[in-house]
């Protein structure tokens, strides 16, 4: 047989690195120095703190196959105990060999191919998963098969996700020092780059101060891209949130014409139930703000708008009389819900109305109604405008 293996060991260094070689001095114990002779040949000499250890098991496991595999008789069945020893042994390419050497004594054996990872082919050859899926256009990444195209857009979205990470960590260095560092409010507003938008929300849902949230604002507003808008019209409904930093986001937005039209149905998606008073009330304000014309019909409907309210109260109990000189006490007995249906009339809707058509019929949907109809067949007002 020509499986007589020369095992090489692995030496794992304790600062790093590893050295692939033979030892030569074997017999020295205590050992003060490792001599290896490497790959290529080179003998190279290190002291032993620097080696952290070797792959003994490994190795003592060659050696007992040296004692025997060379000299077994070379058939399919000695092989198929060898690789199947090999395999137990933890010994994956001594395994290989065998399982090939197999292949050249019967090219059709059915688990040998298995076991290489042969399949058929479509004509009926033998043929490897790393031919097949090549041959396919797939390539081996990251220990998956894939397109190049699946490649490309993994790598894009890293690359991505590292800058979002990198931004993050840019906005907080310059957070820390705000709301009164020139050169810090100088940086953020400076910032242009699309993939800050998720640092710049993040930065802007942590922050308490609210000269830096006006400032983390403007930030997203020089961005100005569709989703860095759509960031200052979600803070805009922040029903908490101040009349001063609230204004802002309505400044910001005006400032983009372009978008304004889909900020517009992002307001009007928030005009109904099961939204609350506040929340319907905000967003009719905001579209009175950002001049969303095309909302006219949605703010005649959010006039007046129901909800429901579940409301609990306190149930009476039975009455006890007085026994001896003790006073009479009426004690609480439980609680009941009970469901109320509640009209509201919404102010800031009427206000945003008034605000864009110049007109006021109060809470009157069904005046409101007939003026728009009216006013479509002429040439005088355009709902659609704006």
């Amino acid at each position: 047989m020509k499986f007589a293996f020369v095992y090489a060991d692995e030496y794992l260094l304790k600062e790093g690195g590893k050295i692939k070689g033979e030892l030569l001095n074997t017999e020295e114990v205590p050992r003060k120095m490792y001599k290896i002779q490497a790959d290529g040949g080179l003998e190279i000499s290190i002291a032993s703190k620097y080696i952290e250890r070797s792959a003994k098991g490994e190795r003592e496991s060659v050696l007992e196959y040296n004692t025997f595999a060379p000299f077994e008789e070379d058939t399919i069945e000695n092989h198929l105990k060898i690789a199947d020893w090999c395999s137990k042994h933890q010994l994956p390419e001594l395994s290989r060999q065998h399982w090939n050497r197999i292949l050249e004594h019967d090219p059709e054996h059915k688990s040998a191919r298995n076991i290489l990872g042969y399949i058929k082919g479509e004509d009926g050859s033998w043929i490897t998963q790393r031919e097949l899926l090549s041959s396919r256009g797939l390539v081996k990444h990251n220990g998956s098969w894939k397109t190049q195209q699946q490649i490309d857009v993994e790598q894009m979205l890293e690359k991505r996700k590292q800058a979002e990470i990198n931004w993050g960590k840019k906005i907080d260095t310059w957070r820390t020092v705000l709301p009164n560092h020139t050169k810090a409010k100088s940086e953020i507003l400076a910032v242009t780059d699309p993939l800050a938008t998720t640092a710049l929300w993040n930065a802007l849902s942590a922050e308490q101060n609210e000269d830096t949230r006006i400032l983390l604002l403007k930030a997203l507003s020089n961005i100005g891209t569709s989703s860095a808008l759509h960031n200052i019209a979600r803070w805009s409904m922040n029903t908490q949130e101040n009349a001063e930093v609230r204004r802002t986001c309505f400044d910001e937005i005006r400032k983009h014409s372009a978008a304004k039209q889909a900020l517009v149905g992002f307001y009007v998606s928030y005009l109904y139930p099961p939204h609350d008073v506040a929340t319907i009330n905000a967003a009719a304000f905001a579209l009175g703000e950002i001049e969303g014309r095309s909302a006219i019909p949605q703010l005649i409907d959010a006039l007046i708008t129901v909800h429901t309210e579940i409301i609990t109260v306190n149930a009476p109990g039975p009455a006890f009389g007085t026994f001896g000189n003790t006073t009479g006490t009426q004690f609480g007995w439980g609680t009941q819900k009970r469901t109320e249906v509640l009209n509201s009339q919404n102010q800031e809707a009427l206000t945003a109305l008034i605000k864009l058509t110049g007109v006021n019929f109060q809470y009157n949907k069904n005046t409101w109604r007939a003026w728009l109809i009216e006013s479509r067949r002429t040439t005088s007002f355009n709902a659609r405008r704006g």
